[in-house]
């Protein structure tokens, strides 16, 4: 099976189950799986979206997540999306010591890939919840232009309906898996990140390298 097989699967059974998942971003707002298109910052629960009242990255702050910490039983996770990069720092720093006091786990990061985090942890089943702020600086990759050139063209030819091409594209269950369980640092992440990716046959050609090299050295 494909990851794009076990991506659409993984969305499959988060909609029979009524689970929330997120499927795509804007810097306006999220569009679910269900198809609904929320405005703002939302705060996220296994099976409930609500709108999260946080202006500006500058405003998430403890007040602004007690409600997170006064759910009965308390959720084991918050998954906190700040827009984008250059806020995790400052936010962390803010609310981090509010969520260890609360004995609450923190993963902070931009929203793209609180996105992805907060999917597969909902659909493993965790009691998991997420505050999203929309990111201000939307980067388009060459692929996703690529794609959106590719649906230019009359309804009669277009295969699949565009508003759910790529329903579940931001869900990457290995890495985000690897990444949760990583202790080392940022630069060894990235190394288990790129063999993470690997396709079969990157991974064979890599792991025949290895041996090569090894060989090698024995032999010297």
């Amino acid at each position: 099976m494909t990851d794009r097989s076990r991506i659409s699967m993984l969305s499959t059974e988060m909609l029979e189950a009524k689970q929330i998942g997120v499927r795509g971003l804007s810097c306006y707002g999220f569009r679910l799986l269900d198809g609904t298109f929320l405005y703002g910052p939302i705060a996220l629960f296994p099976k409930t979206a609500l709108s999260w009242r946080v202006p500006t990255p500058e405003d998430i702050t403890p007040r602004s997540l007690a409600l997170f910490a006064a759910l009965e039983p308390k959720i084991d996770i918050l998954v906190l999306g700040v827009g984008d990069k250059k806020n995790i720092d400052k936010v962390r720093a803010s609310v981090a010591p509010f969520l260890r006091e609360h004995k609450i786990g923190l993963e902070i990061m931009d929203t793209e890939d609180a996105i992805a985090t907060f999917n597969f942890l909902n659909a493993e089943g965790r009691y998991v919840g997420a505050a999203l702020y929309p990111p201000d600086d939307m980067v388009v990759t060459d692929k996703e232009y690529g794609r959106a050139l590719a649906l230019l063209k009359g309804w009669d030819t277009v295969e699949e309906n565009p508003l759910l091409t790529g329903l579940s594209d931001t869900i990457n269950g290995a890495e985000d898996l690897v990444k949760r369980l990583w202790s080392g640092d940022e630069k060894s992440w990235q190394s288990a990140r790129q063999k993470v990716l690997e396709s079969p046959s990157e991974r064979e050609e890599r792991m025949q390298q290895e041996m090569n090299d090894k060989e090698k050295k024995r032999i010297e």
